[in-house]
């Protein structure tokens, strides 16, 4: 009896090169990601819920306080043993 696969295995391996696909790592996890969210959402509800809505009042923060800023204005945080940072917030 001969096996199933004869010849196939030998194409395959001299097809194939020692290169990943296209993408590599970064493509991998972000479709690892793509699948896993959904599930983890629907495992967890109420945590998911609270996710959504902390990251919908942080963006509604954010975008209040831009409006409210002095655009130009050179400000300094100051912290101790560090030293000092100047920014400014500019036209986006």
């Amino acid at each position: 009896m001969q096996p199933m696969n004869d010849g196939y295995t030998a194409r395959a391996v001299a097809a194939g090169s020692d290169s990943p696909p296209n993408g590599g790592l970064g493509v991998s996890l972000a479709f690892l990601a793509l699948i896993m969210l959904p599930l983890l959402a629907a495992s967890h509800p109420l945590a998911s819920a609270g996710l959504l809505a902390g990251g919908v009042a942080l963006v509604a923060l954010g975008r209040s306080l831009a409006r409210h800023v002095d655009r130009g204005t050179v400000r300094t945080i100051s912290f101790p043993g560090l030293g000092t940072v100047e920014y400014r917030f500019t036209q986006g």
